[in-house]
């Protein structure tokens, strides 16, 4: 196996480790609309055992958190955290509740398919003489670079759960920054 084709391995599967990360902390629309919507989501969270509220230190095995959420009404803002295994039925609950909100989007095709831009740049290394490590890098500086794009035209790279041009600007200099880290700095 050549080192372009371990790049591009390891390349989709980081992809699809950051995508699950970030969907062990919840879906970005539910967040979204949390900030939106702020007492509704409090008197949700109090509600729903899901969640605990307040709690100092971390609950244990079973919850993921931090969640920090401001509260107008009470003028601070709480700290949460939330069983794993409900945390997603209970976002789609409250989604669902105030679903007139939510803004509805098909599947983000043009995103998943601009994906390939940083493949076929790591694709393009495959007769020059680099490590894996500096191809990787390559792709995902290329990904930077996909993603500053995407802050500038359409503000938005969905297929990442990236919704707005801030999100898209901060994961776009990220990636830019680990590429540039990988390539420069440890491959060499």
């Amino acid at each position: 196996m050549t080192n372009m084709m371990l790049a591009i391995i390891c390349y989709v599967g980081i992809i699809a480790a950051v995508t699950f990360f970030l969907g062990k902390l919840g879906k970005w629309s539910f967040w979204k609309l949390a900030a939106k919507l702020p007492e509704e989501a409090f008197e949700h969270f109090s509600a729903d055992p899901t969640w605990l509220i307040g709690a100092q230190a971390h609950p244990g095995e079973g919850f993921v958190g931090p969640f920090l959420h401001h509260v107008p009404s009470r003028g601070q803002t709480v700290k949460l955290y939330a069983r794993d295994s409900d945390l997603e039925s209970s976002q789609q609950n409250f989604i669902e509740r105030h679903a007139s909100q939510v803004p509805r989007h098909g599947f983000p095709y043009l995103s998943a398919l601009a994906l390939l831009f940083p493949v076929a740049a790591m694709a393009s290394m495959r007769d020059i003489s680099a490590s894996t490590v500096l191809i990787l890098g390559y792709g995902f500086a290329n990904l930077g670079y996909l993603l500053g794009a995407a802050f500038l035209i359409p503000g938005h790279f969905r297929i990442l759960g990236l919704d707005g041009r801030l999100p898209t600007l901060i994961a776009g200099v990220l990636f830019w920054v680990v590429g540039l880290v990988l390539s420069n700095v440890v491959s060499a």
